[in-house]
């Protein structure tokens, strides 16, 4: 292999060990065994990977100046090495976000080599600009289970992102969009059940809608004429409200040891910031300069429990009866928070007549990918949905008519002098969201009340 080859090589190899410790993050746990033997095994192939790329660039500065002496001139001076050499590797991505975060402060630039330079050049950015943007998949990710996050990275890698300028537009390395995409709906409960469109800019977003449910067809005698009957549009429209993650500090220290692996750190940390502010406002926002969120667009069932930890077997069944059969046929699912679905594991149904002991509501799903259920609907768990007295506590309906807008651009800023004296480097994003029920006044979602 050439010494491209190798890089590649060994930018595989990193992507494969992050991969094991992002699995068993997402689990929540250690690594097992067998995790972490293959993890250890991938480093040492790494650690000889790095070991042959040493020699080889050691023979090739010896080399450099007679290749400078046969090769004089640039045939294009004026094109650059990006443009030259097609799109830049995961290890090229890797570099340039290491040096882009090594030139933050005065100790850690020493550590910048020509690979870091090289490298950024290739994915056409500056390691002294003090903003990256880069750009969210076109498709959001909507689940967590592994398979159909490893189905979602596939349909990337399919997908040849080229930088539109080479001002360091989508410049940020691979590793940072995973964790940044699942930290989003990990910690974003709405973003499991809720339609989420994608759009490269941010300006108003008209989706129109139509109630023509009170509307017939006429017989038509023979002979006669037909009369017209119009159909009333409206239209929903979605702006981008403008968030921030606030500041994320790293130590000189860390960048200097973890810079390769930061990518995936800060990625997932700023996932998590605006995962939950948004989906904080997705669920109860009031639509004033926010989103409008789902327990304030949906519509009141009429039903209120008799307490604030009362819930009943009728009042769940009320609630289900109070949404439209069409929709209830499409998908429509529970949603409350934990507390809620403590309450409702504890109530029980009578199998028959003299049953005193009665089934459980709640049903575990026991098949592969087969949900828990509640009456034969499954839930989610979103713990921005309120619970108490007088509290919306359980929403129930096709949650899918709820809009979640994302404008693809965050922008990344790096904060050199902040906390210079400190020797920490800041890092926060900026991204623009925003959310509300698509509800024509067929009240796709409504809400039980707790007394």
């Amino acid at each position: 292999m050439n010494l491209q080859e190798l890089r590649d090589k060994k930018g595989q190899l990193a992507n494969e060990a992050q991969q094991v410790l992002d699995a068993a993050s997402a689990d929540g746990r250690e690594l097992r065994a067998e995790e972490a033997t293959k993890f250890d095994a991938i480093h040492d192939d790494i650690e000889k990977l790095t070991a042959t790329i040493t020699r080889i660039e050691k023979q090739a500065s010896l080399d450099a100046p007679e290749q400078r002496r046969s090769n004089p001139i640039d045939p294009n001076p004026n094109q650059s090495r990006a443009m030259r050499t097609g799109k830049p590797s995961v290890e090229d991505r890797a570099l340039a976000f290491q040096g882009w975060c090594a030139a933050s402060n005065p100790s850690t630039v020493s550590d910048i080599t020509a690979r870091h330079r090289e490298a950024a050049q290739r994915c056409g950015m500056s390691l002294d600009q003090k903003t990256i943007t880069f750009r969210l998949p076109s498709e959001a990710l909507r689940s967590l289970h592994p398979e159909d996050i490893r189905a979602w990275e596939q349909r990337l890698t399919q997908v040849d992102t080229v930088s539109p300028d080479f001002g360091g537009h989508l410049t940020v390395p691979d590793e940072m969009m995973r964790p940044l995409e699942v930290a989003l709906l990990q910690f974003g409960g709405m973003r499991q059940v809720a339609t989420v469109i994608r759009t490269g800019t941010g300006a108003e977003l008209p989706i129109p809608s139509v109630d023509d449910t009170s509307n017939t067809g006429a017989l038509l005698g023979e002979g006669a004429e037909h009369t017209e009957l119009d159909v009333d549009f409206d239209q929903l429209v979605l702006n981008a409200f403008k968030y921030t993650s606030r500041r994320v500090g790293a130590s000189v220290e860390y960048l200097q040891d973890n810079a390769i692996n930061f990518a995936g750190r800060i990625g997932s940390l700023l996932g998590e910031r605006l995962g939950r502010i948004t989906n904080t406002h997705f669920t109860t926002g009031d639509g004033s300069s926010k989103p409008n969120g789902i327990m304030t667009a949906a519509t009141s069932s009429g039903i209120t429990t008799a307490g604030a930890t009362t819930i009943t077997y009728d009042n769940l069944i009320d609630l289900k009866h109070s949404v439209d059969p069409a929709y209830r046929a499409l998908g429509a699912r529970f949603m409350f928070n934990d507390t809620t679905l403590k309450i409702i594991k504890k109530i029980k149904v009578p199998g028959f007549s003299g049953d005193t002991a009665g089934m459980p509501l709640w049903r575990a799903g026991l098949a592969a990918n087969e949900p828990d259920t509640i009456d034969g609907d499954p839930y989610t768990i979103n713990q921005q949905v309120a619970s108490g007295t007088n509290s919306r506590a359980i929403a129930y309906g096709l949650l899918s008519k709820y809009i979640i807008r994302d404008v693809r651009d965050i922008t990344l800023v790096r904060l050199d002098e902040r906390y210079a004296e400190l020797g920490v480097v800041a890092f926060l994003a900026f991204s623009r969201h925003d959310g509300d029920l698509l509800d024509a006044g067929t009240h796709p979602v409504k809400y039980l009340t707790m007394g």
